[in-house]
């Protein structure tokens, strides 16, 4: 956890002002965190935005990701990009009703019999939302979820086919929640 020495200044938009709690806290508080791992990073604090996405200062790049219970972002001095994401847990009727937007036959497979199918489904999901997150800035549209592939995994990464590359998504999990880091190279 970040020591704050000191408070930091997060403005809601204009067009969030009408939204509900839930959307304006976890805005709220991730651009707090984001602002916060840019000051631990030496670099300015504000984060801008850029339809929906956060936009990062010069010479930076970041991820932010929060679940009902956590806010995590990330940030670094690159260019490269840098997807972050959390997650809870999927419910087995949640699995059950989302898997086919999210896995491929193939990458349903690859599920090791250590995790539920719930967990591994939340594992694959939150991996895809980190690639895509980190590879933002390169694309001109946002991707399926399916157009990124599971190809292998260990006790600790996954890897994942997006566009001909393969991609790193480091991971922990635990019975509860999952987090996912993809780091792109410069």
């Amino acid at each position: 956890m970040l020591d704050p020495s000191g408070p930091v200044t997060v403005r809601l938009p204009a067009d969030l002002r009408g939204a509900v709690i839930k959307r304006r806290s976890e805005y709220l508080a991730g651009r707090a965190v984001a602002a916060l791992a840019l000051r631990e990073a030496g670099l300015p604090e504000q984060v801008g935005r850029r339809d929906r996405a956060p936009l990062w200062p010069k010479g930076s790049t970041g991820s932010i990701s929060h679940t009902d219970t956590r806010v995590i972002a990330v940030v670094s001095r690159s260019h490269a990009g840098l997807g972050v994401d959390c997650e809870t847990i999927m419910t087995p009727s949640q699995a059950a009703e989302i898997h086919p937007m999210v896995l491929t036959p193939a990458e349903a497979g690859q599920h090791p019999g250590i995790l539920s199918f719930s967990a591994f489904l939340t594992l694959v999901f939150s991996a895809k939302e980190a690639l895509y997150k980190a590879v933002s800035a390169r694309l001109e549209r946002i991707p399926e979820f399916c157009e990124a592939t599971l190809t292998s995994m260990s006790a600790d990464t996954l890897h994942l086919d997006f566009e001909g590359a393969i991609y790193v998504a480091h991971y922990n999990i635990d019975a509860l929640e999952c987090l996912t880091l993809v780091q792109l190279r410069e």
